[in-house]
C-alpha cells in the first residue's frame, strides 16, 4: 500500500496530469483513440477551419471527428486525478458551514472532512462528528490535507457518479448493455438484465489487458534488441570498410600509372554500395527508434490506467487500450543483414588492369522500408504553385500576378503599365534558377564538455566563414567553422538553454523560453527582455542591418540593439497563427505557421505576399525555413527526411536535399558564407553543401 501511496502521489507531482501542448495542467481532457490525452481547447486550435480529422501531435495517428473535438471521449481518469491536487493557496481557505449557521462567512479554515470535502474551522470541526451520521468521518488538519499526506484516502473515497441518478455511486455492471450502473438504474429498465458487481466486473477485465500489455512490452524488448543488432552491424560494417579499402590502396600503390583510373572506379563502386547500406539501415533504425516511442508511451499509460484507475474507469478505457495494445502487438519488421561484397584480386598485375571485382549484395539494399519513398510520392502529386494574395487593377480589370514574374527596381510588375501611359517593351524571359546540392563536409557538434547529446535547435552565419550552434540540451551556444572545426563557446547566462539564435556582426541574439538575450562581443549581457503571447518558444533573426526579429504567437516585434520596441508587426489573422520559425528573405521574411500548418512569405512591413499550405506540402507540418541571396526559400519537411525549394515567386523547384544525401530527420537549416546551405539533423549532426544554380 506504501508503494501504491508513493506512486499516486509521484503521479500527482509529476508532468503526467499536464497538457503537452500548452504546459499547464488538464482542463476538459479528451483522450484520443492512441491513448494520447491533451485539453479539449488546445485540440480545437490544432484543428483547422472546418475539417473533421485531426493528427496526434505525438504519434501522428489519424482521428476521425465526426461531432467535432466536443464529441472525444472525456478522460475521466485523469479527471478524477486532478481532483486529488490540493489547493495551492491554503491560507485563504475559508470554513464551508459557517454561512450555513449564519456565522462569519471569513472564519478561516484549520481542518478538512475528507467525507464531506468541506473545510472547517476550529469551533465546526470540534463537533463535526457529534452525529450520527458524521461520527465515522475522517477530519484531518488543513496542513497535511495541503501537502499531499492524504491523497491515498481521498482516492479510496472517490466513486463515480452516475450522469442520470444524481448522488447515486456505480456500483453494478449491466453484461448485456456492457455499462455501468447505480442502484437505480439497476431496479429500472435493467432489473431483468444479468449483473456483476463493479470490482467483479474489473476483476474480470484486468486479465484481458494485462495479456496484451505482455505481448507489447514483448515487442518492445524485441524492438530495443533490433537497435542493438543494427548498432553492432554499422560497427562491423564500417570496420570492414576500412579493411576493404586499405587492401584496395595497397595493391593499386604496386600498380602503374594506368591502374589508377581503375582503382578510382571500384572504390566509387564499393562507396556507392555502401552509402545504399547505410540509408537502408539508418530508416530502419529511424523506424524501429519510433515504434519503441509510441509502444513505450502506450504501454506506461495502460500501466497507470490497471495501476492507480477505478474501477468505473478501468471499465470505461478497457475497449480503447486494448483496440490500441492489439495494433502495437501487431507491429513487425524485416532484419537486415549487411552481406559483405567479396573482393576478388587478380594476381597477375602486368597483364590485367582490371584487379578487383566488387560483387554487391542488392537485394539487402530492396529491402529497406518505403515509408519516406511513399510520403515523396505524395508530396509530388499534392505539389502545386504557392497562392499569389495580391492582385492588381487595370484599366478596372483584376489581373492577377504571375507566378514567374520578375519586379522592376520601384517595386513596380515591369509587365504592366501606369494608367495612361505607354505599353513597356517586351523584356525577355529571366530563365528559372534551379538550386543543386553539392557535397561539402560533415561533422558532429558534440564536443568533450558536453554532458548530454547535442539537440541543435537553432543555427544562423557567424561572419563570413562561420556558422553558430544552439545546443538547448546542453545549454551552449558552439562556433564552429564552415569546414566543421570546432571554434569555442560564447558565454550565455547560467541555467539558460538558447533555443533560436541569430547574429548582427560580432553581436549575438537569442530566445531561450519567453526571454530574448543580446550579447556583446566579448560574451556579455547587454540586455534581457521578457516576451508575451503564451509561446514555449520564439523564433528570432534579423533585418535592416541592426535590428532583431522576434516571433510573438501571430506577430513580429522588432527591437534596435539598445533593447526598444520599434515597431509590432501584426500579420493578417494573427489570433489564428503560431509562427515557430522564422528566417530574413530579399525584401522581407519567411516563416513557419504551426497552427495554420503552413509557410507564409512576408513583406519588410508584414504584408502576406504568398501562402503554401498544409495541401501543398503533401499533409505534413513544415519545419525550419530559410532563404538564399537569389531569393529561394527552403522549407523542412521532417517527416519526409527532406528539405524542398520554392522560387521567389512561390513556385515549387522540387526537392533540394533527401535521405539519398543522408538527410535524417532534419531540424534547423541556415545559408551561411559564400553560397553554403547548412542543415543539421536530429541526432546531432551538420551537413554543409555548396548551391550551385542551374540555370544561371
Amino acid at each position: 500500500m506504501a508503494a501504491k501511496a508513493s506512486s499516486l502521489w509521484e503521479t500527482l507531482s509529476s508532468s503526467f496530469l499536464t497538457c503537452t501542448i500548452c504546459l499547464e495542467p488538464y482542463c476538459q481532457p479528451k483522450i484520443l483513440p492512441c491513448l494520447h490525452t491533451y485539453c479539449q481547447d488546445c485540440l480545437k486550435k490544432l484543428l483547422e477551419g472546418s475539417k473533421q480529422e485531426l493528427r496526434c501531435p505525438e504519434c501522428r495517428k489519424r482521428v476521425p471527428l465526426p461531432a467535432g473535438v466536443e464529441g472525444l471521449k472525456t478522460n475521466f481518469f485523469i479527471n478524477s486525478l486532478l481532483d486529488l491536487v490540493p489547493p495551492v493557496e491554503k491560507a485563504r481557505a475559508t470554513c464551508s458551514l459557517c454561512p450555513l449557521i449564519g456565522q462569519d462567512a471569513g472564519s478561516a479554515a484549520v481542518s478538512h472532512c475528507l467525507d464531506c470535502a468541506d473545510n472547517l474551522c476550529q469551533v465546526c470541526a470540534r463537533g463535526h462528528r457529534c452525529s450520527r451520521l458524521t461520527h465515522s468521518h475522517l477530519v484531518v488538519d488543513m496542513e497535511h490535507y495541503c501537502s499531499g499526506k492524504y491523497s491515498e484516502e481521498i482516492r479510496k473515497r472517490q466513486a463515480s457518479r452516475c450522469k442520470e441518478h444524481k448522488g447515486e455511486d456505480l456500483r453494478y455492471f449491466c453484461i448485456p448493455c456492457a455499462t455501468a450502473l447505480c442502484r437505480e438504474c439497476r431496479l429500472g429498465p435493467h432489473l431483468q438484465h444479468p449483473c456483476l458487481s463493479l470490482s467483479e466486473a474489473a476483476k474480470a477485465r484486468r486479465p484481458v489487458i494485462t495479456g496484451l500489455l505482455a505481448g507489447v512490452e514483448e515487442t518492445v524488448e524485441l524492438i530495443s534488441q533490433g537497435k542493438l543488432r543494427l548498432e553492432k552491424e554499422t560497427q562491423q560494417m564500417e570496420a570492414w570498410n576500412l579493411n576493404v579499402r586499405s587492401v584496395v590502396q595497397q595493391t593499386c600503390a604496386k600498380a602503374v600509372e594506368q591502374l589508377l583510373t581503375h582503382q578510382e572506379k571500384v572504390l566509387g563502386q564499393l562507396s556507392g554500395y555502401l552509402e545504399e547500406q547505410k540509408k537502408a539501415l539508418g530508416l530502419l533504425f529511424s523506424e524501429l527508434e519510433f515504434q519503441e516511442q509510441v509502444a513505450t508511451t502506450t504501454v506506461a499509460f495502460a500501466q497507470k490506467v490497471l495501476n492507480l484507475g477505478q474501477e468505473g474507469e478501468i471499465i470505461s478505457l478497457e475497449q480503447m487500450i486494448s483496440e490500441r495494445l492489439q495494433q502495437l502487438q501487431s507491429f513487425s519488421w524485416e532484419p537486415l543483414t549487411f552481406q559483405p561484397p567479396s573482393l576478388h584480386i587478380q594476381s597477375d598485375l602486368l597483364s590485367s588492369c582490371n584487379l578487383f571485382r566488387l560483387e554487391l549484395d542488392e537485394k539487402a539494399v530492396a529491402a529497406a522500408p518505403e515509408r519516406s519513398k511513399e510520403k515523396s510520392t505524395e508530396l509530388a502529386r499534392n505539389s502545386t504553385k504557392w497562392k499569389l494574395r495580391k492582385q492588381e487593377q487595370i484599366h478596372g480589370a483584376e489581373v492577377e500576378k504571375a507566378s514567374g514574374q520578375e519586379k522592376a527596381p520601384d517595386g513596380k510588375s515591369p509587365g504592366l503599365a501606369e494608367a495612361g501611359g505607354p505599353p513597356p517593351s517586351k523584356r525577355p524571359e529571366v530563365p528559372r534558377l534551379v538550386p543543386q546540392p553539392v557535397f561539402f563536409c560533415s561533422f558532429w557538434v558534440k564536443i568533450p564538455t558536453d554532458k548530454e547529446r547535442p539537440q541543435v535547435t537553432g543555427l544562423c552565419p557567424f561572419g563570413p566563414s562561420e556558422v553558430l550552434v544552439a545546443d538547448k540540451q546542453n545549454r551552449k551556444l558552439k562556433r564552429f567553422s564552415l569546414q566543421g572545426e570546432f571554434r569555442g563557446i560564447i558565454p550565455v547566462p547560467s541555467s539558460v538553454a538558447p533555443f533560436s539564435v541569430a547574429a548582427i556582426g560580432n553581436k549575438v541574439v537569442f530566445t531561450a523560453g519567453s526571454q530574448l538575450y543580446v550579447l556583446n562581443e566579448q560574451g556579455g549581457l547587454m540586455w534581457q527582455k521578457a516576451l508575451q503571447g503564451g509561446q514555449a518558444s520564439h523564433a528570432v533573426t534579423t533585418c535592416d542591418g541592426d535590428c532583431v526579429v522576434v516571433c510573438v504567437a501571430g506577430s513580429l516585434e522588432v527591437f534596435n540593439l539598445k533593447g526598444h520596441l520599434l515597431e509590432k508587426i501584426v500579420l493578417e489573422g494573427s489570433r489564428e497563427r503560431c509562427l515557430v520559425f522564422l528566417a530574413r528573405r530579399k525584401g522581407g521574411f519567411v516563416a513557419s505557421d504551426w497552427y495554420r500548418r503552413s509557410v507564409v512569405l512576408l513583406t519588410r512591413k508584414g504584408d502576406l505576399v504568398a501562402e503554401c499550405r498544409e495541401e501543398q506540402l503533401g499533409g505534413h507540418q513544415p519545419g525550419s525555413v530559410c532563404a538564399d541571396a537569389p531569393g529561394i526559400v527552403y522549407v523542412v519537411l521532417q517527416e519526409l527526411n527532406k528539405v524542398v525549394a520554392f522560387s521567389e515567386t512561390g513556385e515549387e523547384l522540387g526537392s533540394f536535399v533527401t535521405a539519398e544525401n543522408s538527410i535524417y530527420k532534419p531540424r534547423v537549416v541556415t545559408i551561411a558564407g559564400d553560397r553554403h546551405f547548412v542543415v543539421a539533423l536530429t541526432n546531432g549532426t551538420i551537413h554543409v553543401f555548396k548551391i550551385k544554380y542551374q540555370g544561371k
